[in-house]
């Protein structure tokens, strides 16, 4: 294990308001970081329950990509179907919180769902 000299993971996460929230994960977290979000209280759907089909939490990462391990390639198939996709977007599902995460800066897209 890598240590660290900050308590927690700081997300920075941009709602679909445009508004910024500090987002503090524990580096103990066992949730992917779409359940991480839900568990903020940020609206999102998930209706494939975070198996990287749905895309409904799909997100923008605008600070710290290369920081993030590499999308997996059933991320990659499904960030292929969405019109709106860039070389920056990423599935939260598909995401395990980790120390790469600590001042990593997203978006999240869509529609809020509710």
């Amino acid at each position: 294990m890598v240590s660290t000299d900050f308590d927690q993971i700081v997300l920075q996460v941009t709602d679909r308001l445009g508004q910024t929230h500090a987002v503090n994960i524990p580096h103990n977290a066992e949730l992917n970081l779409m359940e991480v979000l839900k568990t903020s209280e940020f609206k999102m759907r998930a209706t494939c329950g975070g198996m990287g089909l749905c895309a409904d939490c799909h997100c923008q990462v605008e600070e710290g990509l290369d920081q993030l391990p590499p999308p997996t390639f059933q991320e990659l198939e499904t960030l292929d179907t969405l019109p709106d996709a860039t070389a920056k977007s990423r599935l939260a599902c598909q995401i395990m919180p980790g120390e790469y995460l600590h001042h990593v800066s997203i978006q999240l897209m869509g529609k809020d769902p509710y």
